[in-house]
């Protein structure tokens, strides 16, 4: 005649339990909380308060900015009046942006052309509109950052790798960004829009 096997003791049933329980409510909160965000990256958010406050310290202000990608360019009267002083400069950011910011935003590899008003109002938006080369095909726009010294601003375009395997269809891609103007007070600014190899730079008035 066999033997039969104990039953299991009260106490390993509820720790039992309690891991099945723990593992159910855990994959729950995970899935809930993470919908429509991107995950908290402790090294990463850090990183970027110590440049925000290094910013700071050297007399910059940071200014936000909204970016969007049309399904077709934008024709040029929706810029008007538009600038025709667009310049070419050098890619990269400036030595002191690039030492206060520690690591570098991914950039487009260049700047190709730039549709921008060479005038805007206090209390109004200032949109512009641009087409890069993305630096490879594994990368899509995925915000900007805008600096402002004085009457210098510089605005970063941010691209991130795409997830898994996925590759985009062309290297170039048409950007629109925007950004409120009743922090700058009236006046004349520069604006270098930055690329890795190269960027454009042009002037603007505030009324």
């Amino acid at each position: 005649m066999t033997a039969r096997r104990p039953p299991p003791s009260l106490s390993m049933y509820w720790i039992v339990l309690a891991i099945a329980v723990f593992v159910v409510g855990y994959t729950f909160l995970r899935l809930h909380y993470s919908r429509g965000g991107k995950p908290f990256e402790p090294y990463h958010d850090l990183g970027e308060q110590t440049a925000v406050r290094r910013l700071l310290g050297l007399g910059y202000q940071r200014i936000p900015v909204e970016v969007g990608r049309p399904a077709d360019p934008l024709p040029e009267s929706r810029f008007a009046p538009v600038t025709t002083d667009v310049t070419s400069a050098s890619g990269g950011l400036p030595s002191e942006l690039t030492s206060a910011l520690g690591r570098t935003p991914y950039l487009p590899g260049s700047i190709i052309h730039v549709a921008a008003p060479r005038e805007a109002t206090a209390t109004a938006t200032y949109m512009l509109q641009f087409t890069c080369a993305q630096p490879d095909y594994t990368t899509q726009i995925d915000g900007a950052y805008l600096y402002r010294k004085g009457g210098r601003l510089f605005l970063l375009p941010r691209f991130e790798k795409t997830p898994g395997q996925l590759l985009a269809r062309w290297r170039e891609s048409v950007v629109v960004v925007s950004f409120p103007t009743q922090s700058l007070p009236p006046g004349r600014y520069s604006i270098t829009l930055c690329g890795g190899r190269t960027s454009k730079s042009w002037e603007f008035t505030i009324r």
